[in-house]
C-alpha cells in the first residue's frame, strides 16, 4: 500500500526518539517498509526512518516557538496530496478530524493522549463516525462514544533495546522533569532509601517553579545525578544498567513508551496505577504498578526478586514493532477495502 504517515511536531520522529509518540511512530514507519509498503512520513525534516519519502514544514522539533500554522501546514501537506495514496494515517490527535472528514481517501486516527480539553472531546464528539485506533484500553474508557477499530499498543525495537541482565548504574528516572511526571517524588523515594538516583530528561522554562523549588536544590552530582536529556545509545545504556526505572507519574498517559524501552532491556518499572501503566506492567513480574510513595519504597525492596528476563519477554510478546505493524495491517486492510467497494 501507498500509505501517508503524519506525526507531530512536537518530536523528531525516530525509533529512539525522546518522545513516546516520535518513537512509536519511527518504529510504525520502519516495520511498514519492511513490510513492502510504500511511505511518506510528514514530520520534522530531522527525523530518522526508513520511509521512501520524508516532507517537512521545518527542521527540528518546537521548542519555545510553538506554530499552530505550521502544525496544520504538516496535517494539510498530507491530505493536500490524499489521491496519491490508499491510506492516511495521522498521529496529531483531533486536529486531524478536520481534515479527514473532508476527504475520500482511507484515514485512520491514532489517539495517544489522554488529556484532551472540553472542546477538542466536543469536536470528537462531532466526528466519532471517523475512523479512529488508540494505543490502551484506558483510552477507550476515556473515550466511550468512539468506536475505535482497534488498540494497537507502542511497539519498541528490540533489536535497538538488547536484554542486559547484569544493571550496574543506579536507580532511574527517564523522561520530562515536569510535575506530571513525578521527578520530585523520585528524589524523595531516593532519599528515603539512601540510594543512589539519575535523573535523564529536559527541563522547561514553563515548569521553573517546580523545578526551583522541587528538583534542582537537591540534585548534588552524588546522591542525586542530572545528565540532561539523553538520546540514542546514550539512553540505551542508560535503561541497561538501571536495576529498575522509577516512573511516578501524577498524569494519566496512554501508552509510557518508556516504560516499554525499559522493559525491553530487562529493566523492572515502579509505577502509579495511572492511565495504561496496569495494562504495560505485569505487576509483581515485571515491576510493580502502587497507589502511593509509600507502597513504592515497600515495592523497591522487592525488585530484586523480579526475573529481569520476565521482563523482556513480556515486550517482546506483546510490545514488539512486529505486533503493532501487524495489528495496524489488519486495520488499514478493513477502512481501505470498506473504501474501495463503496
Amino acid at each position: 500500500m501507498k500509505i501517508a504517515i503524519v506525526s507531530k511536531l512536537w518530536e523528531s520522529t525516530t525509533p529512539l526518539s525522546t518522545g513516546g509518540t516520535g518513537a512509536a511512530v519511527g518504529n510504525l514507519v520502519n516495520g511498514l517498509v519492511a513490510k513492502g509498503h510504500h511511505v511518506t512520513l510528514f514530520a520534522t525534516g530531522d527525523s530518522k526512518t526508513k520511509a521512501q519519502n520524508l516532507v517537512s514544514v521545518r527542521h527540528k522539533k518546537f521548542e519555545n516557538d510553538y506554530s499552530e500554522v505550521q502544525e496544520f501546514s504538516n496535517i494539510q501537506n498530507a491530505f493536500k496530496h490524499a489521491g496519491k495514496f490508499d491510506l492516511i494515517h495521522t498521529h496529531v490527535e483531533h486536529k486531524a478530524c478536520l481534515f479527514a472528514a473532508q476527504t475520500k481517501t482511507s484515514t485512520l486516527i491514532s489517539l495517544r493522549w489522554g488529556g484532551f480539553t472540553d472542546h477538542e472531546v466536543e469536536l470528537l464528539k462531532q466526528n466519532k463516525n471517523l475512523n479512529f485506533a488508540t494505543v490502551s484500553k484506558f483510552m477507550t474508557k476515556l473515550l466511550p462514544f468512539i468506536k475505535f477499530k482497534g488498540v494497537v499498543y507502542n511497539g519498541v525495537d528490540t533489536e535497538l533495546l538488547k536484554f542486559n541482565s547484569k544493571p550496574e548504574g543506579p536507580i532511574l528516572f527517564l523522561g520530562r522533569l515536569s510535575p506530571q511526571k513525578g521527578p520530585d517524588i523520585a528524589i524523595q523515594l531516593a532519599k528515603k532509601l539512601n540510594t543512589k538516583l539519575i535523573l535523564a530528561g529536559k527541563m522547561v522554562d514553563a515548569d521553573k517553579s517546580f523545578l526551583d523549588k522541587k528538583v534542582k536544590p537537591f540534585i548534588d552530582g552524588k546522591q542525586i545525578k542530572y545528565l540532561g536529556e539523553v538520546k540514542g545509545n546514550d539512553k540505551i545504556k542508560l535503561l541497561q544498567n538501571a536495576p529498575v526505572l522509577i516512573a511516578p507519574y501524577r498524569m494519566d498517559d496512554a501508552c509510557a513508551n518508556v516504560l516499554l524501552e525499559a522493559m525491553a532491556c530487562g529493566t523492572p518499572v515502579l509505577t502509579f496505577n495511572k492511565g495504561s501503566n496496569a495494562e504495560l506492567i505485569k505487576h509483581g513480574q515485571t515491576g510493580f504498578v502502587v497507589n502511593n510513595i509509600k507502597q513504592i519504597a515497600t515495592a523497591f525492596n522487592n525488585v530484586s526478586k523480579i526475573n529481569r528476563q520476565d521482563c523482556r519477554n513480556r515486550v517482546e510478546k506483546y510490545f514488539s514493532v512486529d505486533q503493532m505493524v501487524d495489528s495496524y495491517e489488519k486495520i488499514y486492510e478493513k477502512i481501505y477495502e470498506k473504501i474501495v467497494k463503496h
